[in-house]
């Protein structure tokens, strides 16, 4: 199975992300940024990039903390949450682009994050593009730090359906198929709003196992990546989440 196309990806990064996942992962949001960037090893202050940023769930804490954040998303529509969320506060600076053409100089920053599963859209060629053109605005010896889901881990806890509350009276239901060999699920998200009105979405995601991002990464230009079960820097194992930290 493939992923799916990018015009299936900037239908999902729009509104109906929004309405989907606006409350998500809020309670920890600045701890895991904190966390992400005390891994990467970004002097106090540094320059960091946030890539795809979102609505700013990580950039904004971040640039609280007095970080110089660059986000960096495709999605105008989360792009324009992330300005309402900062209140027009000088940083973080918020750029329109795909992760494949990054519009920055060459080794502008101190680090790099990529975390809430933000790769597999695009499959493992794009995604190399994606990973390498990180590795070319990353200072020598500058840090990137990936947090995803990972293929062992999703074998051991699939479900063909669940169902949360999305906030406002909404409720996400997702469905889903997985070609466990090939690495790829397939979801149809559905939102059912107070109203009883629904809307669906439909996509094909690419999940690795951490043998193929550290590949990755090694065709990216990245060196010696190692993989961690959580920002902490506790181990990796098929129970966990993967982080893997990529010097330049």
């Amino acid at each position: 199975m493939a992923t799916s196309p990018t015009v299936t990806w900037d239908e999902f990064f729009d509104s109906f992300y929004l309405r989907a996942y606006s409350g998500v992962g809020q309670d920890e949001a600045e701890a895991q940024a904190l966390a992400a960037v005390r891994l990467a090893g970004c002097p106090d202050g540094g320059d960091l990039l946030d890539v795809p940023c979102g609505f700013g769930r990580h950039s904004i804490p971040l640039a609280r903390a007095g970080y110089r954040v660059t986000g960096a998303d495709r999605s105008e529509s989360l792009l324009a949450e992330a300005r309402r969320r900062s209140g027009g506060e000088r940083w973080p600076r918020l750029v329109r682009a795909d992760y494949r053409e990054l519009p920055f100089r060459d080794a502008s920053f101190d680090a790099a994050i990529n975390i809430f599963s933000s790769l597999g859209y695009l499959g493992d060629e794009e995604d190399i593009k994606a990973l390498a053109e990180i590795g070319r605005v990353l200072r020598p010896g500058g840090r990137l730090v990936i947090e995803t889901m990972h293929r062992d881990l999703l074998v051991r806890i699939f479900t063909e359906q669940t169902w949360r509350l999305a906030g406002e009276g909404r409720l996400l239901l997702e469905q889903r198929t997985f070609d466990a060999a090939g690495g790829v699920v397939q979801t149809t998200q559905t939102l059912i709003e107070a109203t009883g009105e629904r809307e669906s979405r439909s996509y094909s995601l690419r999940v690795y196992t951490a043998t193929e991002l550290v590949a990755m990464l090694t065709r990216a230009g990245f060196d010696e990546a190692r993989c961690y079960g959580d920002l902490a820097g506790a181990p990796f194992g098929t129970g966990t989440r993967l982080v893997i930290l990529a010097p330049r």
